[in-house]
């Protein structure tokens, strides 16, 4: 799909019921980052050193992910839930919390694609941000794309209501299944249509998706919480070490560099 622009998305889908469910909040760890290929990176909220990411870290409010090319990974939830991250994207998690009956998050996509398949719950109010347009979504699987100047938004399970976020008019369209948009940047979505080839194969990952979210409700059943809370702990200290390393790292070529300058203009003087 050939796209230009970042995208503004609020996402509200309606979701399946999570029969494998016990309650835990965001600040415990209730979702992780997984299937990590090739490059993915993470940059934790206060810091400023992006680091390869460690399989079964938590996936927590204020993530920055990034993947490169040929690079993906997914974001699970305890509920059920499924975010495909895919190659050469920019994502944030802005806001996460769940319960038994309840799924509230807020996703940023700065640039790249997503591909989602939302469980269902009694009160669900997902948001997916990109700055060219507002969805809200009434649906449990998706995708939106985006890179700078144009957003796609493809459905293909349940409802999706489409407007520009720079849109003065704010006119509004519904995509239904099997549907997409495009909206460029500071204008009003155009017609729906049925799914275009790039689209078309957006959906046809979803089977891929979909098997995954089965394997995940079978893990969330047969691991108790307090396990999957001790393993994501494991995971993000081993995430903390490699990052420390990395900081430490660039102190040593930073001071390296101010050596060399300084030895460069102490020559250039005598």
């Amino acid at each position: 799909m050939n796209l230009t622009g970042a995208a503004k998305l609020w996402l509200i889908a309606a979701v399946l019921p999570a029969f494998f469910w016990t309650t835990v909040s965001a600040a415990d760890f209730s979702g992780e980052i997984s299937d990590v290929k090739g490059t993915v990176e993470i940059l934790k909220e206060g810091s400023d050193a992006w680091a390869n990411a460690v399989e079964g870290m938590p996936a927590q409010p204020k993530d920055r992910i990034k993947t490169w090319r040929s690079s993906s990974c997914c974001l699970e939830f305890d509920d059920g839930s499924l975010i495909y991250v895919s190659e050469n994207s920019q994502a944030s998690i802005e806001f996460l919390e769940l319960s038994e009956e309840k799924h509230s998050s807020k996703i940023s996509l700065w640039v790249g694609k997503l591909l989602a398949k939302i469980a269902k719950s009694k009160e669900t109010k997902m948001e997916i941000h990109t700055p060219v347009s507002v969805n809200s979504v009434r649906g449990t699987e998706f995708a939106v794309e985006t890179t700078g100047e144009k957003s796609e938004i493809g459905v293909f399970e349940g409802k999706v209501s489409v407007k520009g976020s720079d849109d003065l008019s704010g006119e509004e369209i519904d995509l239904l299944a099997d549907q997409q948009t495009s909206v460029p940047k500071g204008m009003k979505p155009e017609r729906p249509q049925a799914l275009q080839e790039a689209m078309l194969r957006n959906r046809e990952r979803m089977t891929e998706i979909r098997a995954r979210v089965a394997r995940l409700k079978e893990r969330l059943k047969r691991l108790p919480p307090e396990e999957r809370m001790k393993a994501r702990r494991v995971a993000l200290e081993k995430y903390s070490a490699y990052r420390e390393k990395i900081r430490d790292r660039n102190i040593d070529i930073k001071k390296r560099r101010q050596q060399l300058r300084e030895h460069r203009h102490h020559q250039e003087n005598k």
